[in-house]
């Protein structure tokens, strides 16, 4: 009987998650719900698969399962109650009756807890910091001042309106971001990520370092579907640290470099984890003209990471994979076609002028036919189902997110907060522009640290891009600045969490290796700087400059891998030759003449003072033994 139960609670989740992703599937092809129908049912199956998950789920406690559904039936009689009487709600335009808000404070304390249940007890402290802000304005302090909400106007604004929870942000999810969560998840369960790892250990895995250089490449590619740092990591890493350690990587630097690899998959085209839709759609710029800016960056970033690697490993003497152990290239490339989806997703976009839900839909359908011609990537109706329950399951964190987002976004239009506090930003930095980045660094590094990427992007475009636009950099600019240091706060110390996951398979020192991971991924904290100040790294202005800002850049980058590393050609460098080696890097990675002119000058200064004046032989490093 009870195993009767729990096979029928099994089946009714999976079908409530196909049925899931075929309401988004239908809707990216015949268009959206009218009203606020696409969202409202939308964040409902999101409360279904957020709290079945829980309430079918026998190794959760008793109470955590009666209370799943009873914020279940509280969070869905909203959503129901909003979709039913939508138009008598538009009609009213404002007019609150006792009904609204019983069902506006219902489904906020059940998104609150769905929150809790998916992301952890940061976010909901962060949000019922600013509820509990609109309601006690005047006991704040100088520009945090304000007359207060009336508990009516919150519930408009939150609940009511396209303002608060059903603005755009779960719109986005509800129109694209489902659909490349889908992908992802079609992409994971059919095996298409297991053969973008075999290539990338088929290409880089002979030469030195090459485990490294295989989840470099690997992490990155999967890490744009996939969007989840962590869950990258512990995806690929599963596979490649093992591997590193296997051929003399030290525990802490496989960990370190899975970790920065995986997060750097959160900034990479052309998916970039389903962030990018939300970005595009706060800028009404073209999807494809945000992957486009986003593209040199994440040359440089992974440019960075590989020339690092191998540095590494050739001071160290780590050789490669042995030759036996690494996949044939040519059984490979006869299943080339495996990778067209993510060339047909790019050439949709940019060519054809497809709107993003249809791009996303296309590149669904083509990936399935592909998959069913490869014998080992072909599905059954349980990886099917699979990829239905896994995306359905995916994209709970991320529409939530989008709900208490919508919550903040009512709240600080209610109280004018967002430009006080942009105002308060600009006066702290003294009308500075760089003090101002760096305040804006600190503030995405720590909200990155607590909350999800995608939470803290939202988060901060609402409350800090505002200032950075206000004193002259550009709308791209700013969005994109706040996003990269979101991303990479989770390999930033205090709270690393890639590079904690990443020291769980290693073993090792969670401590050393997010100190290890921060070293590594020390471009990422250089290059938002640059591309605010210099747009040709976000692919604007003339072809020339774009041309010349990315290959000085792209030295830069190698003269600062050397130069974290202590080790230059063929030769080991003494302190303050790397403080110079740095320092040229700095200089060619800032776009301009007179810094490109200093940046060259240093980098020949190092050669020739090794090559013709000290003549110095080439250092041979002991071989590993690992790699023997």
């Amino acid at each position: 009987m009870k195993n009767g139960l729990q096979k029928g609670m099994s089946l009714s989740f999976k079908v409530i998650c196909i049925a899931f992703i075929l309401f988004h599937l239908y809707t990216a092809y015949f268009g959206v719900v009218q009203g606020n129908g696409q969202k409202t049912i939308h964040l409902g199956f999101i409360l279904l698969v957020c709290y079945l998950q829980d309430i079918f789920n026998s190794e959760k406690g008793k109470i955590e399962r009666i209370t799943a559904v009873i914020f279940l039936a509280l969070g869905l009689s909203s959503v129901i109650y909003v979709t039913v009487n939508y138009l008598d709600l538009q009609a009213r335009s404002g007019i609150v009756y006792t009904i609204d808000k019983v069902f506006g404070v219902l489904l906020i304390l059940s998104i609150l807890d769905a929150t809790r249940r998916t992301m952890g007890k940061a976010l909901v402290i962060v949000v019922s910091v600013f509820i509990l802000f609109g309601f006690t304005g005047p006991f704040w302090p100088g520009f945090l001042e304000h007359t207060g909400l009336t508990f009516k106007n919150f519930i408009n604004l939150t609940y009511l309106t396209t303002d608060g929870i059903f603005g755009a942000a779960l719109y986005t999810s509800s129109l694209y971001i489902v659909l490349f969560v889908t992908l992802g998840a079609l992409m994971e369960v059919s095996g298409v990520g297991d053969y973008i790892t075999d290539v990338a250990t088929a290409v880089f895995g002979k030469y030195r370092g090459g485990p490294a250089k295989v989840a470099v490449i690997a992490s990155g590619f999967f890490g744009s579907i996939s969007g989840s740092a962590v869950a990258n990591v512990i995806g690929t890493g599963t596979f490649t640290i093992p591997l590193m350690k296997k051929t003399g990587y030290e525990s802490e630097t496989a960990a370190a470099v899975e970790a920065a690899a995986s997060t750097g998959g959160q900034f990479t085209p052309p998916v970039m984890g389903a962030t990018a839709f939300l970005i595009a759609e706060r800028l009404a710029v073209p999807y494809f003209d945000l992957v486009k800016a986003a593209a040199i960056p994440a040359i440089l970033y992974y440019a960075s990471l590989l020339l690092s690697v191998d540095i590494y490993a050739q001071k160290n003497g780590l050789q490669g994979i042995k030759k036996e152990d690494v996949p044939k290239i040519r059984p490979l490339l006869r299943r080339f076609y495996l990778l067209l989806p993510l060339v047909f997703l790019v050439y949709i976009l940019a060519v054809t002028g497809k709107t993003v839900a249809r791009a996303g839909l296309y590149t669904i359908l083509l990936t399935l036919v592909i998959v069913m011609l490869d014998k080992k990537c072909r599905l059954t109706l349980e990886k099917l189902v699979k990829i239905c329950v896994n995306a359905a399951k995916s994209a709970v964190p991320v529409a939530v997110a989008c709900a208490m987002a919508g919550i903040i976004s009512g709240v600080v239009m209610g109280t004018g907060v967002g430009y006080r506090l942009s105002s308060a930003l600009i006066d702290v930095s003294g009308g500075q522009p760089l003090i101002l980045l760096v305040l804006t660094m600190l503030v995405s590094l720590i909200m990155g640290m607590g909350i999800p990427t995608i939470s803290a992007y939202l988060v901060l475009a609402i409350l800090v891009a505002p200032a950075l636009t206000q004193m002259g950099f550009s709308g791209l600019a700013s969005h994109l600045f706040i996003f990269y240091f979101g991303c990479i706060s989770v390999i930033t110390p205090p709270v690393a969490l890639a590079s904690y996951a990443g020291a769980g398979i290693a073993g090792c020192s969670p401590t050393k290796a997010g100190t290890r991971a921060f070293r590594l991924a020390i471009c990422a904290f250089i290059l938002p700087y640059l591309f605010v100040y210099n747009e040709s790294l976000l692919w604007q202005g003339a072809w020339y400059n774009i041309l010349w800002s990315a290959l000085s850049a792209l030295v830069g980058v190698y003269c600062l891998a050397c130069g974290q590393e202590g080790f230059f050609y063929n030769w080991k460098l003494l302190v303050w030759e790397r403080a110079l080696l740095i320092v040229g890097a700095l200089a060619l990675i800032v776009p301009g003449v007179v810094t490109d002119v200093i940046g060259f000058a240093l980098l020949i200064g190092v050669f020739v003072f090794h090559k013709l004046i000290r003549r110095d032989p080439p250092y041979i490093a002991p071989r590993s033994p690992a790699a023997t």
